[in-house]
């Protein structure tokens, strides 16, 4: 009997641990997934643009990243790449009558989406972020995710917002109410 009940708890302690190991390892995840949306950041701020190629992040002088990051939940420094157009995000079409133009999103699998072209196949366009290449299921939800291969660690700026209206120096409120009459001394309106 005391072994049935000792066979049961260690059962639990294993799956709490386990659930433990892998909360911490999504932790992990999100880490350093943001350390290299930062290191793409100061390697834009820098350089004026963002990076073709992997390598260039780890090359770049004075560093950029602290290190090659590996993906906690694979164990490999391999990582999905998310490029500019990606996502849904505006592009300037080349060539094109000035007007820009919005991606149809598809549903396919990762490696189809990224960009084939360099030396040996490697994969290059101007990277905007990263994400694991685990298909598993998360604990964690993140962003809305639950798969981590769908957790895009995306640096986020103004060119990659949808285009927000010309601004002018008027207040938004000075468009709906007319300028008062200013009053002569002999009491008739002026414009």
């Amino acid at each position: 009997m005391i072994i049935a009940v000792m066979a049961i708890m260690m059962a639990v302690a294993v799956e709490i641990v386990s659930f433990q190991a892998t909360r911490e390892r999504e932790a992990e995840l999100i880490f350093r997934g943001q350390q290299y949306v930062e290191g793409i950041r100061i390697y834009k701020q820098k350089y004026g643009r963002n990076p073709m190629r992997m390598k260039e992040l780890w090359e770049a002088n004075p560093r950029v990243l602290r290190q090659k990051w590996k993906d906690p939940i694979t164990d490999s420094e391999e990582w999905g790449l998310v490029f500019m157009g990606q996502e849904g995000r505006e592009l300037k079409v080349p060539g094109g009558r000035g007007g820009r133009r919005r991606p149809t999103p598809t549903r396919t699998p990762v490696f189809e989406r990224e960009r084939e072209g360099g030396e040996g196949g490697e994969k290059v366009g101007p990277i905007i972020g990263v994400h694991s290449l685990s298909t598993d299921q998360s604990i964690k939800i993140y962003e809305g995710r639950t798969q981590y291969d769908e957790w895009k660690f995306v640096l986020k700026d103004v060119e990659q917002q949808p285009p927000r209206p010309p601004r002018d120096d008027r207040l938004p409120w000075e468009d709906v109410v007319t300028p008062t009459p200013r009053v002569r001394r002999t009491g008739t309106p002026t414009n």
